[in-house]
């Protein structure tokens, strides 16, 4: 088999569709945003337009809808290249329609300028290259109109369009619009975001050089680049350790201590059995809240000239009295809804709640949120010390 025909399979499979990892639902809500979306335009302009042969819908806005409520978080999606990128278009298209006579080469021009101008002011929106094409080619109810165009009908479906858009994709999960609002997903969410990262020597830094570098434009923001290589490592990594569960490294059948404790029992509890940390659960071992070391010096941390041990022995003394401010049992004092995983849930999912949450015991819950184990960050490091000693000696 020749070179040439080896190479036509990967040709053709290079116009197959990429693999999909959208969901049903994401693709079912943003066909619907953009049905609203076009409907609401047809409502405004009906209103705002008196001309019947005006063309008050522009075509373009359709694309724009594919972009806004498809991709909203795609940097070709983001408000100024929405908003820039049509009415620099629009500008460019009426100046070129009323300057050059000739309907082939002002359409030519005013595409090709549009596209360079969109980039120079860093509002590339691909539709905006219809709207300039519009202007020329659109006939002489556009060119009756002249820079008035740029207000109706683009300006007002901008703004019908820009509005649903800043509603419904900040009112649906998982969506934030501008993207600069997007904060980053519990995966990789919080104060651990650009840890992982970091940790393979890539500061946030070296991807906007990396970005620069390419010297193309890519639609993909520099938070977006993070979350994927904090994920990939995540996945790898998950990988490499196999299946490891909570299960397998927490503490089954933990000390816990219920939300009518006395503080004074739960402390002395803890100290007996050397621990930081209690969960309190009701009769049927589901986890209601945590008790923590935290939680008692929180009590006694303002000094008041007596020692520590002598503030934290007052605090601890059972009240005489029938009213008093002061925390009486484990329910006054735990720390309500604490953070719980799962106990099917993967290790790997322990460092990102470790890294953003500032939590040191997890409680360890089945599916009906009942205690089944406690989990520490050194039951975490003892079994990442396992799977290392195992694949070396493999």
């Amino acid at each position: 088999m020749s070179p040439s025909s080896k190479k036509l399979p990967e040709l053709l499979k290079a116009f197959l569709p990429a693999p999909d990892t959208v969901g049903l639902r994401e693709k079912v809500v943003s066909g619907l945003a953009g049905l609203v979306g076009i409907g609401l335009i047809m409502l405004v302009s009906v209103q705002f337009l008196a001309p019947r042969d005006l063309p008050w819908v522009v075509a373009s806005m359709g694309a724009s809808a594919v972009l806004l409520f498809a991709v909203p978080h795609g940097p070709l999606s983001q408000p100024w290249n929405f908003v820039g990128g049509h009415l620099i278009s629009a500008f460019i298209g009426i100046s070129i329609a009323m300057l050059v006579p000739d309907k082939v080469i002002a359409a030519a021009l005013a595409v090709g300028i549009a596209i360079s101008v969109m980039y120079i002011t860093r509002c590339l929106h691909p539709p905006g290259g219809a709207t300039a094409l519009s202007a020329v080619v659109s006939g002489p109810a556009v060119q009756a109109l002249g820079y008035q165009y740029m207000v109706t009908p683009i300006l007002i479906n901008v703004v019908v369009m820009l509005s649903w858009a800043l509603f419904i994709n900040n009112v649906i999960s998982n969506r934030r619009y501008p993207e600069k609002l997007r904060k980053p997903s519990p995966g990789a969410a919080g104060k651990s975001e650009g840890k992982v990262v970091a940790g393979l020597g890539v500061a946030p830094e070296d991807l906007d050089y990396a970005m620069r570098e390419l010297g193309e434009y890519i639609d993909l923001s520099v938070s977006d680049l993070r979350a994927i290589i904090e994920l990939t490592a995540a996945h790898a990594a998950r990988r490499e350790l196999g299946t490891v569960l909570c299960r397998d490294i927490m503490t089954p059948d933990p000390a816990a201590v219920h939300y009518d404790t006395p503080v004074e029992q739960a402390w002395w509890k803890m100290a007996e059995l050397k621990v930081r940390a209690l969960p309190v659960v009701d009769d049927h071992r589901r986890v209601m809240g945590i008790l923590t070391i935290a939680d008692f010096l929180r009590q006694v941390k303002h000094p008041t000239g007596e020692r520590l041990a002598d503030r934290l022995g007052r605090f601890l003394k059972p009240s005489r009295e029938l009213t008093t401010d002061k925390p009486e049992y484990t329910g006054h004092l735990m720390t309500r809804n604490p953070v719980t995983v799962r106990e099917d849930q993967h290790v790997m999912d322990l460092f990102p709640i470790y890294l953003s949450q500032g939590v040191h015991h997890l409680p360890v819950v089945d599916g009906e949120g009942r205690l089944k184990g406690m989990v520490t960050p050194k039951d975490l490091l003892r079994a990442l010390y396992g799977e290392l000693l195992r694949c070396g000696a493999s």
